[in-house]
Formats: structure tokens, C-alpha cells, sequence
């Protein structure tokens, strides 16, 4: 295959991002700091936190880019580690990467370790460390696989004697040489964060194990050779130094409040005076380094929680004894925030401001200069936490992007949409985008189609808090927008289109039971009204899609026990170009169907085609018509990648990849009118752990005779999602889940010619 290294990706203004779970900053750059995300990997601002870039070059897992943890070295800071991992099928898998070029670029150095970066201990400490004392000495314990030792800067590693248990924190100590912590987590404090979890408990839902049932603190002084246990019954997420007291440490202990040592960890005391009353999760504490007095700290606040200040941020002045609130904050306290904040937290921005907060850190170089980051980015206060700003958290503000279309219309016109965000629009080709409108108490979009007749006129589905759905319209461009069709609790609008051949005429894929309203829906009126079309899948289909769990949080989900409308988001409905009332829809286990009367009657085309055949993997992702020649469609597959029919789905033949045994992803797929008069077809992979496929895009501009891949080498291994082709404008955008919007140009043959 031709590898076609001229079209290099370029980042759209629409970052990566997702929940932001730790920070640290550089030793000797004041601007420098570096963020680690659940689901995007690494983050680095050399601005202060203004702005942010991903730091993600040659990974190759998708898990790679879900870090639970990570480390500069303070003797070497170009020096970087991260550790990362999820679970699958009750496997937990992990690596630590080394970057020794400030995070451009990583290379894996450890797989010894299986990491939760998108599980329940996310939001903790850190558990790598590098030893300030010793440049060669690097620490890490697993969230299985137990507690590890590198004495040669991460190159090499070695297993210590400390069991198998869920580390949430690992510090050597900032004064003392040789000493080391690590602190770990316990199964019952898990238990304290899911209320119903259904059978097999929470450590079912997470696909875990026990580990444990009480947390423990262990110490070694002679740099892991041996270890001491001190404490054991409080699970330790944080441990903090005083350094004008080698022997006082504060400690964020998980659902145990803040504890204070002063004979370095033996003995322990609660500090909750003046703190929120009852049990609270707390994950992070910290001294002020230029105010050492102070000590900063802030539990882990939930929507569901109430009667909380909105920005629980505390603050001690007599080392962690007594604690206040450092500020009544409200929306005049903020700056920066973006407006979909609001749609979490019944209209205020604050309250959604101190949700989830995961860390705190002060500036080294700068006096009164905090950090916090939490579920939205990263904030930044100048006046020792009274007041925040977030620069609309450019570069990290969104999370997991789920579909985009192109115009057909207009060039450079396109939209995405995306879990906890409304719909996005861009008309320069993803330089700049803007919000479409969304809803009270709605949090994310599922779907979208732009009208082909009115550029004003968008259909697109939204998700309400407690998982039901809408189908929201505006007709003025997206200055306002309303419901047209709410859906019961559990469905999801799966995709949209408009019929090529009849404008004003709208199909929705709406998913979930069956008996709850699932189906195919039609709009003769602008999308004003909706009726469910006679399609009928066969009986023993429960649910669109049948195998609902298993695809949505085993096979494609970026975690295991949060089910999203993450597969086939927006590519399992398709029109003909050619002719009016004909369209396509896909099951992802089961089949395809065709109508040729706008919905009235289906008949079954998926005979001969890969579903499951081969692997439970082999799971149907997108329809498409061709563009171009009547009666060719096209599916594409998980696992076993694009097939063709020639014949209005009587028969079908594989067309990539065309090597035996080959494996690839059809995650995202986009069809458009090549200027040779055949298909240009455009294809991206997502990394799976249960395909052992990595991160691909693959292009052909005569109809699949002949591909080039993509270079993406640059951006790790992004979950692809969506892809759309605007051919008018020769352009591309495709997004991913947590790893942004990247876009490219020049893509039909013409485009070529001009450029040469």
C-alpha cells in the first residue's frame, strides 16, 4: 500500500480532552505544565495553562492514551513517564512510555503493570515517581501487577516485594534520602462510590477483582529493597510533605477526610475542623510552597450533592489543623468558562466549576498562582484561589466526539457532535466552530443532518441527564432550537439523514428496546412531525443493537462500566443519491435492509456478508450509497473491513483490506464524488484491544482499485470516530473520542493537479 506522508494531519480548533485527572509542573520553566486526561492522553501548556497541545507521538494502543498517571524528572525534565491501561474481558492490561524529549514523542518501557486510566482511581495521586534524590531512580505501582523499581531512568524495570494491591499513590520523600511511600486503595471504599451496581457488586461492574479490603500505607527506606507497612485501614490517594518538617505529612485519604503525621507516617489524626461535615471523598492536598503555612485541599463534589459550596476549595493556615472555605465563589468569580457548563449544573457556571476537582497545584514561580483541574480543563487562579479563569479550556475542552458530516452544499461546512457537548459547527473547515443551541438539561449530541435546500435549517439529537433523548430543530442557523420529537427513557438517536431525492423528508435511527419505541422514524414536514416507519427487525431483536451491552461497553466503549451511544454513532442510515425514497440501515449484528418507499416496506440485503462469522468482533459499523454508480453500496465492519455489492445488496465482496488474515477497523467511513468519476473513498481504523488493530486512515480515489494510508504516526492512536469529505472544498475532518478534530486538504485528483 501506497503510504502517503503529503497529507499530514493538521489539529481542527476542537482539542482532545475529557476529564482532566492530574497536573504537574515543569522544575525550571515557570509557563511549562503538563495535564493528564482519562481518555486523551497527555496535555502540555507553555503558556500557563492558556492554551493547551496533546503530547501523544508514537503510541500505538488505544489505552495508551487513557493515563492514570504520569512524572517529569527533576534532575532530567525533558524527561517524561506515563503509565496507562484499561481492562477487557476482566484482563487488565498496561504500559509505562518514556518520553525523553519533553513528550513529542514516547517509547514503551515497562509492561510488567496493568493501569486504570479511565477507572475508579483516576482522579488520585500520582503512582510513578521519579526520585529527587537519585536521577536513576524511578518508582511505579500498578493498579495490578504490584509495585516496580527502575534503577536505570526508566529503561529497565524490576518487580519489589510488595503485593498485588491497587497503589493510589507513590512519593519519595522531597528531604530524606532512600524514602519511599506508596499507598493503596481498598475494595470497600470502591464500594462507597456506586449506590446500585446491580449483580456481582462493584468490583463486577469494573471488571475487577478483591484486592483488598482495608488501604494500606507502606514506607521503605533503602529505595524499595524492603518495605515497612505503617498504616492500614484508610485507602491513601495523596501524600503531601511539609517542608519545614520532614516528619509532617497530610494525606487525602478516600472517604477518611485529611489525616495529619508528624512522626512521617506512623501515626496518623484527623484534620476535619471546619471542613464538610459527613464522609467525603477526598483526593488531593497540597502545601503553598511560596505561603507555607497554607495548605490547600478539596473533596471530590458530585452533581447529585447538595448543600455544597460550588468551588469546595479549603484552606489551612496552621498546617492542615483547622480548615475554612477560601471563597464563597460565584458566576461574577469566573471568567473564561464555556457556556455549556451550564447545562450540568441548572445554570450555574460555578457549581460546575467545582465539580470532580482531581488536583490542585500551586506555581513554584509564582506567588499566589493556583491550578485546579477537574471533569471540564483546567483553571487558573491569580489571587491565591479567589478568582478563576479557563480560556474556554482551548486545546482540551472536549471529550469524547462521536460523528461529523459535511455540508453538501457549502465547502468548508461541517458538524460535529459529541458525548456532554450540543452540536458544533465550523464553515472554515474546522479552523474555528460554534455552538448549535442546546437544551435545558440536555448534555450531549448523538447525531446531525444539515438540510441540503436551507443553510439555516439543522435536525440534530440530544441526551438528557437520566439517558432519555430528543431530536432538537432549528430553522434560523442556530440562534434558537426546540424539541420536534422527546423519546422515553433508554433510546437514543442513533442517525440522521435527509432523502436526496425529496428534501423535507427525514429519517432518524433511534435505538434502544424495542418495546420501549426503537426503530426507523420519518418527517414529511421539515422534521415538524414524526412517525415510526413499519420497519421491524426479526423477533428475537430486543434492542437496536441487539447485543446493546456487550458492543457499547465491552467492545467500543473507552470504559468498561459507562455505556454510551459510542458505535456506529450517526453511519447505520444512509439515502440514495439517485433515486427518492430509497435508504439503507444497518444492524450491527444481524443485517441490513433496504427500503425503495421511504420507509413503508424493507427487504433484507445483509446475506453474505461477515456479521460475527469470524469473531464476536466482526460487528457492522456503517451504510453508505455510492455517489456515483446506482446500486452500489457499501458496509463496513469492525474487524473485517469494507465490503462492496453491485447490485442493490444481492451480493457482496470484500474490498479492504484485500491480505488474508488482515484486520481493520471501519470505525469511521466517508464516501464522496471522486473527480475520475469513481468513488473516493476515505476509511479510518480505531485502535481495539480485541481486534489487535492500531490506528489507521486509509484513502482510495478510484472506488477501492488501489489505497494509500495516512500518516498518524504523530498523533498516537486517536479513537476514530467520524470522518466526513467535503469534495467540493477538497477537504476532510474527521474526529475522535477524547483525541480532538484533525482535518486535511487537497484530496480529490484535481486538488492534486492544482497543487503540483
Amino acid at each position: 500500500m501506497n503510504k502517503n506522508i503529503a497529507h499530514v494531519w493538521t489539529p481542527a480548533s476542537l482539542g482532545g480532552g475529557g476529564y482532566i485527572t492530574g497536573l504537574i509542573q515543569h522544575p525550571a520553566i515557570s509557563g511549562i505544565v503538563y495535564a493528564r486526561c482519562d481518555v486523551a492522553g497527555v496535555f502540555r501548556s507553555s503558556d500557563g495553562g492558556e492554551t493547551w497541545e496533546t503530547l501523544n507521538g508514537g503510541l500505538t494502543k488505544a489505552y495508551h492514551h487513557q493515563v492514570q498517571s504520569f512524572a517529569i524528572s527533576p534532575h532530567h525534565p525533558e524527561v517524561l513517564f506515563r503509565c496507562s491501561g484499561e481492562v477487557r474481558s476482566r484482563k487488565f492490561y498496561g504500559s509505562v512510555h518514556k518520553s525523553a524529549d519533553g513528550g513529542h514523542s514516547w517509547r514503551e518501557v515497562c509492561t510488567g503493570m496493568g493501569f486504570y486510566g479511565n477507572g475508579p482511581t483516576r482522579m488520585y495521586g500520582e503512582v510513578i515517581a521519579a526520585d529527587p534524590h537519585h536521577p536513576d531512580i524511578i518508582a511505579a505501582g500498578g493498579y495490578t501487577g504490584g509495585f516496580w523499581i527502575s534503577r536505570d531512568e526508566g529503561e529497565t524495570w524490576r518487580r519489589t516485594g510488595l503485593p498485588e494491591e491497587r497503589f493510589g499513590c507513590v512519593a519519595f520523600h522531597p528531604s530524606v534520602p532512600g524514602v519511599l511511600y506508596a499507598g493503596t486503595i481498598s475494595d470497600d471504599d470502591l464500594n462507597m462510590d456506586y449506590v446500585e451496581v446491580g449483580e456481582g457488586g462493584v468490583l463486577g461492574l469494573l471488571q475487577d477483582q478483591p484486592r483488598g479490603r482495608s488501604g494500606k500505607l507502606y514506607v521503605s527506606s533503602d529505595l524499595g529493597e524492603s518495605w515497612e507497612l505503617l498504616q492500614e485501614g484508610a485507602s491513601f490517594a495523596e501524600l503531601s510533605f511539609d517542608s519545614l518538617d520532614d516528619q509532617h505529612l497530610l494525606a487525602a485519604t478516600i472517604w477518611g477526610g485529611i489525616r495529619s503525621s508528624t512522626d512521617g507516617g506512623r501515626t496518623w489524626a484527623s484534620t476535619e475542623e471546619g471542613l464538610l461535615p459527613g464522609r467525603q471523598r477526598y483526593g488531593t492536598v497540597v502545601q503553598d510552597c511560596h505561603h507555607t503555612e497554607r495548605w490547600y485541599t478539596a473533596p471530590d463534589l458530585r452533581p447529585h450533592m447538595k448543600e455544597c459550596p460550588p468551588i469546595p476549595l479549603y484552606v489551612s493556615c496552621d498546617g492542615g489543623g483547622h480548615w475554612q472555605l477560601l471563597h464563597p465563589h460565584s458566576d461574577e468569580d469566573l471568567s473564561g468558562f464555556p457556556a455549556y457548563m451550564d447545562h450540568f449544573s441548572g445554570g450555574s457556571r460555578a457549581a460546575a466549576t467545582g465539580w470532580a476537582i482531581s488536583k490542585i497545584i500551586v506555581d513554584r514561580f509564582s506567588k499566589d498562582r493556583l491550578y485546579l483541574c477537574n471533569w471540564y480543563g483546567v483553571a487558573i487562579s491569580e489571587d491565591g484561589g479567589k478568582s478563576w479563569r479557563a480560556n474556554h479550556f482551548r486545546g482540551l475542552e472536549t471529550t469524547c466526539m462521536e460523528a461529523v458530516i459535511a455540508d453538501t452544499v457549502q465547502p468548508g461546512k461541517f458538524c460535529v457532535t459529541m458525548a456532554d457537548h450540543p452540536p458544533k459547527i465550523t464553515e472554515d473547515g474546522g479552523q474555528t466552530f460554534r455552538n448549535l443551541p442546546g437544551l435545558d438539561g440536555y448534555s450531549g449530541s448523538t447525531a446531525a443532518v444539515m438540510s441540503g435546500t436551507d443553510s439555516k435549517h439543522y435536525l440534530y439529537g440530544l441526551v438528557r441527564h437520566g439517558r432519555t433523548a430528543c431530536i432538537a430543530r432549528s430553522r434560523d442557523g442556530g440562534d434558537s432550537a426546540a424539541a420536534v420529537l422527546s423519546l422515553g427513557p433508554g433510546l437514543f438517536v442513533q442517525a440522521l439523514r435527509e432523502d436526496r431525492g425529496n428534501p423535507g423528508t427525514f429519517y432518524a435511527y433511534v435505538d434502544g428496546e424495542m418495546a420501549a419505541g426503537a426503530g426507523i422514524y420519518r418527517s414529511r414536514d421539515g422534521g415538524e412531525s414524526w412517525e415510526q416507519t413499519s420497519f421491524r427487525p426479526p423477533s428475537h431483536l430486543a434492542t437496536l443493537p441487539h447485543q446493546k451491552k456487550w458492543i457499547e461497553a465491552e467492545l467500543l466503549s473507552v470504559v468498561v462500566y459507562q455505556v454510551k451511544n459510542a458505535c456506529g454513532a450517526n453511519q447505520l442510515l444512509d439515502t440514495d443519491y439517485n433515486q427518492a425514497g430509497h435508504l439503507m440501515l444497518g444492524e450491527w449484528t444481524e443485517g441490513i435492509w433496504r427500503s425503495e418507499d421511504s420507509g413503508d416496506t424493507w427487504q433484507s440485503i445483509g446475506t453474505g456478508l461477515p456479521f460475527q462469522y469470524s469473531s464476536p468482533s466482526s460487528v457492522l459499523n456503517a451504510v453508505a450509497f455510492s455517489p456515483t454508480h446506482a446500486g452500489t453500496l457499501y458496509a463496513g465492519f469492525i474487524s473485517e473491513g469494507l465490503w462492496r455489492s453491485g447490485d442493490n445488496g444481492q451480493s457482496w465482496s470484500k474490498l479492504f483490506p484485500a491480505g488474508e488474515g488482515e484486520r481493520f477497523n471501519v470505525s469511521a467511513l466517508a464516501v464522496g464524488k471522486g473527480n475520475s468519476g469513481k468513488d473516493l473513498l476515505i476509511l479510518a481504523c480505531e485502535p481495539m484491544v480485541r481486534t489487535g488493530t492500531e490506528a489507521r486512515v486509509v484513502c482510495s480515489r478510484d472506488g477501492g482499485l488501489s489505497w494509500e494510508e495516512w500518516e498518524n504516526l504523530s498523533l498516537g492512536a486517536p479513537r476514530w470516530k467520524g470522518i466526513a469529505v467535503d469534495c467540493a472544498g477538497g477537504q476532510v475532518l474527521a474526529v475522535s473520542c477524547g483525541n480532538g478534530a484533525f482535518r486535511i486538504s487537497a484530496v480529490t485528483d484535481r486538488d492534486k493537479q492544482q497543487q503540483g
